[in-house]
């Protein structure tokens, strides 16, 4: 076998072995960042996936310790109407599946800088306080909160 071929054959083995790793050995979770929690800040009491349409949200919640799903994280979110007003029905909270994965629905809040106000508690974790903040108006958003444990 030439060498050439030797190498390829190496490089194709690295690659499957990182495919095939579990991804607390195959990453590092960076800690989400911690934003302002804002001026309209209410208690939520509500949970339900869909609170408006043509807006789909979906992630999921990870461990900063070694990157493995967060089942059960309570996520609480409120936003704008696409008016750019805050409205109760646009809060709500919903919880992560088993494997930390989560999806809602909801319409494009219509401010002048899009955002999305989260908190993420978990049993064993610190509280995240967070935003997400977008640009231009899409139908999709895809984001993964990773939670610190607690101390």
């Amino acid at each position: 076998m030439t060498s050439a071929k030797i190498r390829l054959l190496l490089l194709a083995l690295m690659l499957i072995s990182l495919l095939l790793l579990p991804p607390a050995l195959s990453a590092q979770c960076e800690p989400s960042p911690a934003m302002g929690l804002g001026t309209h800040y209410k208690e939520i009491t509500t949970c339900r996936t869909d609170i408006g349409s043509g807006l789909v949200v979906t992630g999921r919640v990870l461990s900063a310790a070694d990157c493995t799903p967060v089942a059960g994280a309570r996520i609480n979110h409120w936003q704008a109407d696409s008016k750019g007003k805050y409205v109760d029905r646009l809060r709500a909270c919903l919880y992560s599946d088993d494997e930390g994965r989560f999806r809602f629905e909801t319409e494009w809040p219509g401010t002048p800088v899009p955002h999305i106000h989260i908190i993420v508690t978990a049993a064993g974790y610190r509280k995240l306080v967070t935003q997400w903040v977008g640009t231009e108006q899409v139908d999709r958003i895809m984001l993964d909160f990773v939670l610190v444990p607690a101390d």
